[in-house]
């Protein structure tokens, strides 16, 4: 039945498929054509490499320097290409260089694959060197396939309509924000309300994060993004809390106070000149200042979306361009590169096996005088995956596709009417394997039917179709080898090592804090580790959904109690930054503080700790929670 079914879908589904990749083949057909008609077919290699950019960007909001960084970048790993092709030293170095910075670069637990564009076109463009003569019309020609990028990614933005324009998706996020803030007055639905609100936060998030700099460069554009994730995050902090929730909603002022904070978030978003921003400020100073609320969870949660509010007055929501030279923070990016070089982290585990297996294969395909070697390090590459599992499936799926599609090759390829024949068969796999899912079985079926036919034009079909399966052979050794002994990314010990990372977030945290009861620091610092804890804490709730029952519920439980102890500590931080801690709350807090980020990470008892030697007000109130909170994490 299930069968029949699937066999009735196959139309529908090929043809969504077909659809989905339409854009991704013309523009490779159209390449194809122009630069082997301009440049020759030796030089077809490039255009893997610039659809491979375009298949990748073209559902992204790319903006101006993005488009000057594929240009450029492109070019320089198409010299670094020829470079490795120069002697065997070279290869190895620069194969286990180039793939290692890539991957520090663009990769990250949330963007495991950041790397691939990039990657891939290295790995392309050193797969056939060019000798230094024809190296002139090589870059000539990637420089085309690049000018090619570009106009068919605006031609491709303009038509699905995906504009960059940061404007206006913080306006429209403003106003959801200010309807359910409404709608949560008139007694809505706070589990729906606390969906969309986390959903907001991350979005922000996530375009944060994916501002970040390999220098910690200043971002204003970042900047924007993680405070108004942070205000979504406050609200969402604040549904989501339950018994406080319910305080909260029995407060005689809460309707009041919530609709006053819609008002104020509406006018924000309204309010685009300085002068209608200068206004907005005074009115939420005002506000800041003579609202009087009962202590309690409502009251904290008040002053810090209007604290948070003040800080938006000052951005500008249009999109910002930072100057072109700007200061580097060397001490934030040394530490930030120092904490990113330890053995524990996604990044530098991937990108030491990645260097590794390039290097190997790609030295071995140097040093091997035979035909076709650069099949080794291709398979190698596209075996290698960011998580051991998926590596795992890989190889299994791929030689599967790779053994189908030799004997697809080996009944069409008598058939085919001498080049012509063997160019139009080629394009139609290629066409084909862009309507696949990476990583799936159907996928490697053509392309092996495109390389294979390919590689007639210079070897018997018979002596192809041995080589391609002895390389995929010794590529699965290689990764199997390299993947289970050489820091393998298993997502079991990968999870474990995010709570950890939950913790160390939480004791940095506590360190940011207590420097600031004693002076100024930037609000970026505190949205920025914000970001990261609950990018974190996404991907270990994620990961709980393929656990047992029991195992995913006791897990589920020490993640919302780590999600309040953050939501507490960022809290703390906003009355400290409104001016809601005294001199003698400060002096208090101090040694407390220390304590506690002493024992969260690595995770100990709290049992004596208290807070009674603060005053009894609003941190009094937060610390409480937290310890609770922490004590029920131990106990737990």
């Amino acid at each position: 039945m299930s069968a029949a079914s699937g066999i009735k879908g196959f139309p529908a589904l090929f043809w969504r498929r077909w659809k989905g990749a339409f854009s991704t083949i013309l523009f490779y057909v159209v390449q194809f054509l122009l630069v082997t008609w301009i440049f020759g077919s030796t030089y077809a290699m490039v255009v893997s490499c610039s659809t491979t950019l375009f298949q990748i960007r073209r559902k992204e909001a790319n903006r101006l320097e993005d488009y000057a960084a594929m240009c450029l970048m492109s070019l320089l790993l198409c010299l670094l290409a020829f470079a490795a092709g120069l002697n065997v030293w070279l290869c190895a170095l620069l194969n286990f260089v180039v793939p290692f910075f890539l991957v520090f670069w663009k990769c990250s637990q949330f963007t495991p694959k950041g790397h691939m564009g990039y990657a891939m076109t290295f790995v392309f463009l050193e797969l056939r060197p060019p000798t230094l003569e024809q190296l002139p019309t090589q870059l000539v020609a990637v420089g085309f396939c690049c000018v090619l990028l570009v106009i068919a990614l605006l031609i491709n933005a303009r038509v699905t309509h995906i504009v960059s324009d940061p404007a206006g998706q913080i306006s429209s996020s403003l106003l959801r924000l200010a309807d359910l803030l409404d709608g949560l007055a008139e007694g809505g639905d706070d589990k729906a309300a606390g969906k969309d609100l986390y959903d907001l936060a991350r979005s922000f998030h996530r375009k944060g994060y994916g501002r970040r700099h390999l220098l910690q460069l200043p971002d204003r554009q970042k900047r924007c993004y993680h405070l108004l994730a942070l205000l979504f995050q406050r609200a969402s902090y604040l549904v989501a809390d339950g018994p406080s929730w319910q305080d909260a909603r029995a407060t005689p002022a809460f309707a009041h106070t919530m609709h006053t904070l819609a008002d104020v978030v509406r006018q924000l978003q309204s309010a685009w000149e300085p002068a209608g921003r200068q206004r907005l400020a005074t009115r939420i100073q005002a506000l800041l200042d003579h609202t009087d609320l009962p202590q309690g969870r409502l009251r904290i949660f008040y002053r810090s979306v209007l604290h948070t509010l003040l800080l938006l007055c000052r951005e500008s929501f249009h999109a910002q361009h930072d100057p072109l030279f700007r200061k580097v923070p060397w001490r934030a990016a040394w530490s930030s590169l120092c904490q990113r070089f330890s053995p524990a982290r996604f990044e530098f585990r991937f990108a030491l096996r990645l260097a590794v297996v390039m290097a190997f294969s790609t030295t071995v395909s140097f040093l091997w005088e035979f035909e076709h070697t650069y099949w080794f390090p291709l398979h190698a590459f596209l075996l290698l995956q960011p998580s051991y599992e998926e590596s795992a499936h890989r190889m299994v799926t791929r030689p599967v596709g790779t053994a189908i599609g030799c004997v697809v090759v080996h009944l069409v390829y008598p058939w085919l009417p001498g080049l012509p024949g063997i160019f139009v068969f080629s394009l139609i796999m290629i066409s084909l394997m862009y309507c696949c899912t990476p990583g799936t079985w159907v996928q490697p079926i053509f392309s092996t039917s495109f390389a294979l036919t390919m590689a007639t034009l210079t070897v018997q079909e018979t002596e192809a179709i041995g080589l391609r399966l002895m390389y995929l052979a010794m590529a699965i050794a290689l990764v199997m080898v390299v993947n289970t002994f050489l820091l393998p990314n298993r997502r079991e010990p990968q999870f474990r090592r995010n709570f950890q990372e939950l913790y160390r977030l939480q004791a940095y945290y506590w360190e940011v804090i207590r420097r600031s009861l004693h002076q100024p620091v930037d609000p970026a610092l505190f949205s920025e580790l914000l970001s990261q804890f609950h990018m974190v804490y996404h991907e270990a709730a994620q990961f709980t959904q393929h656990q047992s029952q029991e195992e995913a519920d006791y897990h589920r439980k020490r993640l919302v109690i780590l999600w309040n102890m953050f939501s507490e500590l960022e809290q703390t931080e906003s009355l400290i930054q409104s001016g809601g801690v005294d001199r003698e709350e400060a002096d208090a807090l101090d040694p407390l503080a220390r304590e506690l980020g002493r024992r969260i990470c690595p995770l100990t008892d709290f049992g004596n700790l208290s807070p009674e030697g603060l005053p009894k007000g609003e941190l009094y109130y937060v610390i409480h929670r937290y310890l609770e909170n922490a004590n029920a994490l131990v106990n737990a």
